[in-house]
């Protein structure tokens, strides 16, 4: 299953799993809907650049993800996963000592090539958090380095 998420600049984005395509729009609050056609709720992104918090929301799982200097962990369905820095450009999560995400930086979003059975049930939320992730890291460096 292959996971592309394309943001623009005027609507919110899209998802794109392997042929089936999810809207994803503003809700005025700050957060993003992730719109499932066939289920009964959709899913629910926010991320607070300033505290490096994302929130994933998907009835019936929340998921807080603090990121950190480094590595980043977080817990999920009684298993915590360890995201790398991203800075490189690559996406990969780990549950322990096996890759469970995997994925690369794309310049509207992200593209996740593997994404592991436990995770299915937030895969669209996390793919379009982390591409939310890597916007505000790509800002970060932009004014880092004109300053």
């Amino acid at each position: 299953m292959v996971i592309t998420v394309k943001r623009g600049l005027i609507r919110a984005g899209r998802i794109i799993v392997d042929h089936d395509t999810y809207r994803v729009r503003r809700d005025g609050k700050g957060s993003f809907i992730v719109s499932k056609p066939g289920a009964d709720a959709s899913g629910l992104v926010r991320y607070l650049k300033w505290r490096d918090l994302l929130f994933l929301e998907n009835p019936p799982h929340k998921v807080e993800i603090r990121f950190l200097p480094g590595e980043t962990s977080f817990e999920f369905d009684n298993r915590t996963y360890r995201i790398g820095p991203m800075t490189d450009g690559h996406v990969v999560i780990h549950e322990r000592d096996r890759k469970v995400v995997e994925g690369r930086v794309t310049a509207s979003g992200v593209r996740l090539e593997t994404v592991a059975v436990e995770l299915e049930p937030i895969k669209n939320e996390l793919a379009f958090g982390l591409a939310l992730r890597s916007e505000d890291l790509a800002r970060q460096f932009h004014y880092e380095g004109t300053g």
